[in-house]
């Protein structure tokens, strides 16, 4: 009998992971599984416990966005246990990526049917992520919504609007995989182990969570009819074939800049570096999806 623990924040989303952690359990329990609940108890607190349970069970299972999925994730470097995944959140990028249903029931029968992928756990500064990581205009945003009231797509197409005109575009030194290194300006400039921001915008269209190689997106300042267009082609998968889009890959990719320290993004949430901002990725867990394009 296999041994799962859901971990869940019992109050994001006024109690809908709480309620998608019961609904799963069940199910999980229905097909012979043994599984138990855990709930978070502050900021950080998932990947303690991941980490702690990872020894005595064979899935830790995140229940939440990819917030939650980054905490339970972490805590998961370096063991055996398979990752699993019932999505809860905003964007939801990595459950995306993965082809996860939305639908807590049938994500719930992915984990039952166990298709286990490799995942990269590549680090900004130290730090993972498994999704996206960056700094720009995306990450100004970040920290914006972080402040809103509301979640959801609607209220960050709003910080968008409202934020769009004001912001600077930075000028940064890049180097890819120990190499030569150049200059570049850049509005946006997003590094993705998977495809996606989440919500279906794909920001690294060639991103495979697996491959041990991350994908770095630059967009340049843009006027507004450009980023009209960027918007479309995030969610038509080919922002990467516009013309004045930069993309590179590498498995190792240094960030410089005159400035001491920069606001970025981590999965979907404001974090704050200091430079050289060193993303790479050298470790790999499992994790349970149904496909890694």
């Amino acid at each position: 009998m296999k041994k799962v623990v859901l971990i869940a924040n019992p109050v994001s989303g006024n109690g809908k992971a709480k309620k998608a952690a019961m609904l799963s359990a069940s199910i999980l329990k229905e097909n012979k599984f043994d599984a138990q609940i855990v709930y978070t108890e502050y900021a950080g607190h998932a990947t303690k416990l991941s980490k702690n349970l990872s020894d005595k069970n064979d899935i830790i299972v995140a229940v939440g966005g990819d917030g939650t999925v980054n905490e339970v994730a972490t805590g998961l470097v370096g063991t055996n246990c398979i990752l699993g995944i019932i999505p809860n959140g905003s964007g939801n990028g990595l459950a995306r990526h993965l082809k996860i249903p939305m639908n807590t029931s049938k994500a719930a029968q992915c984990i039952i049917k166990q298709y286990i992928l490799a995942l990269d756990a590549p680090t900004i500064n130290g730090k993972h992520f498994f999704c996206t990581a960056g700094v720009g205009f995306d990450a100004h945003i970040s920290h914006v919504f972080a402040t809103m009231s509301g979640r959801g797509l609607k209220n960050y197409i709003k910080a968008i609007f409202k934020e769009y005109g004001g912001y600077q575009t930075g000028t940064y030194g890049i180097q890819l995989d120990q190499k030569e290194e150049w200059t570049q300006k850049a509005f946006v400039m997003t590094v993705g182990n998977a495809a996606q921001y989440g919500n279906e915008a794909f920001i690294a269209p060639k991103a495979k969570v697996g491959d041990q190689q991350l994908e770095m997106t630059i967009l340049p300042s843009p006027n507004l009819l450009k980023g009209a267009i960027w918007g479309i082609r995030l969610f038509l998968k080919n922002i990467d074939k516009s013309n004045d889009v930069r993309t590179f890959s590498g498995r190792s990719i240094q960030v410089n800049s005159d400035e001491k320290s920069v606001n970025g993004h981590r999965d979907g949430e404001p974090d704050t570096w200091e430079y050289p901002l060193i993303f790479k990725v050298e470790d790999q867990i499992k994790v349970i999806g149904v496909s890694d394009n």
